[in-house]
């Protein structure tokens, strides 16, 4: 990731298990891997895998868990120990920094939703 990209730092969980996240600004590249991300498991997919991806799908309205490591650089593991309220701040700060691309994603949806 360039330089000159925004990037923040946000601070989830209370006392000694307090973590600093950063969100960072992403890259037209990184936009467009975020787009192509596709978690589906596959129809023969174990029963954790298959909730695993209805979590990162369903969890939040505008955003995908997926997309959300992408911005934040979480893996699975990290993901699986935060709250939705830290997942809440998180996203607020990738929203923050990323309003094109969230904007493109509603825009997406929308015409989604409209065929």
């Amino acid at each position: 990731m360039s330089d000159a990209s925004g990037k923040a730092v946000v601070t989830v969980g209370k006392g000694d298990a307090a973590v600093d996240v950063v969100v960072s600004e992403l890259t037209v590249a990184q936009m467009r891997q975020v787009i192509l991300n596709n978690p589906w498991p596959g129809e023969e997919a174990a029963p954790e895998d298959l909730v695993h991806y209805q979590l990162d799908n369903y969890l939040f309205d505008d955003c995908r868990l997926c997309d959300l490591s992408v911005m934040a650089c979480l893996n699975k593991e990290t993901l699986d120990r935060l709250t939705g309220s830290d997942l809440r701040k998180i996203l607020a700060k990738a929203k923050e920094l990323n309003p094109d691309f969230f904007a493109a994603m509603g825009r997406m949806a929308a015409v989604r939703k409209s065929s």
